[in-house]
């Protein structure tokens, strides 16, 4: 097909179409730093979303729950043949996403015969020796952006823009620990998930109140649950990761 490029063309546009639908529903994520290290939050239905890679890495995703559980194994059992390899201070999250995950979502997004994966990732790495925290958003087409501050995955470019203005205007209110990134991630994924729930039709209107953000977080806590992933500097282990309790959870919800 790439002999006769309008097709080709087309073609593209259409499979973009296609993940994009197939996407727009998806639970978004919000990745936030925090005084002792940063934070990946989503809410889920019973399957876990949110991944240890390595020590100092985490993940999670939207998406097929195939093509995440094979992206995942694809950067977690690299990162550690790396580790033994070399080591473990090799591991690290430019080389997984520019040189592993971004090649292979971009080959298979282009490859119009085979199948692309429904996906969007974002990955975080908290800061090792002189390294600031780093944030990594991975599209479907394997298009990557970076940030130190803070990311969201939604399912269309209009709700993670809209997720990330509300996010920055917010984001200098925080003190900083974990109760109020916790807080705050949540309340912008409401942003992402109230939008998600909108017709098409409305896209135009990215604007949430805070009434509908307290309204659409009560109605999906009611057979969801919150799931949070963290990497905690102060560990005194290797492993930096781990995912907060519910109780942890919920004193976090309760802290004023």
């Amino acid at each position: 097909m790439r002999d006769l490029p309008y097709r080709w063309i087309e073609a593209i546009q259409d499979r973009r179409d296609y993940i994009e639908d197939q996407l727009r529903l998806g639970s978004p994520v919000v990745g936030l730093p925090y005084e002792q290290g940063s934070l990946l939050l989503t809410v889920t239905k019973g399957a876990q979303k949110i991944f240890e890679v390595h020590d100092r890495i985490a993940l999670s995703a939207i998406g097929h729950p195939a093509d995440i559980e094979r992206l995942r194994m694809l950067v977690t059992d690299t990162a550690s043949v790396q580790a033994f390899q070399s080591a473990t201070e090799d591991v690290n999250l430019h080389r997984l996403t520019h040189y592993v995950l971004a090649h292979t979502f971009k080959q298979a997004f282009e490859a119009i015969v085979g199948e692309a994966y429904i996906i969007k990732m974002l990955l975080v790495e908290i800061g090792n020796g002189d390294e600031n925290t780093q944030f990594t958003h991975i599209n479907y087409d394997g298009n990557v952006k970076v940030d130190h501050d803070s990311a969201v995955i939604g399912g269309t470019l209009e709700i993670e823009n809209a997720m990330q203005e509300y996010l920055d205007a917010a984001q200098g209110e925080t003190n900083g620990d974990i109760a109020s990134a916790l807080q705050l991630a949540l309340k912008t994924w409401a942003v992402g998930r109230e939008l998600s729930q909108r017709s098409e039709d409305a896209e135009d209107n990215t604007e949430v109140t805070d009434e509908e953000i307290e309204e659409i977080i009560q109605t999906e806590l009611e057979d969801g649950e919150i799931e949070v992933g963290i990497l905690d500097a102060s560990l005194p282990s290797d492993t930096k990761f781990r995912i907060l309790t519910q109780d942890e959870i919920q004193a976090a919800r309760d802290t004023n």
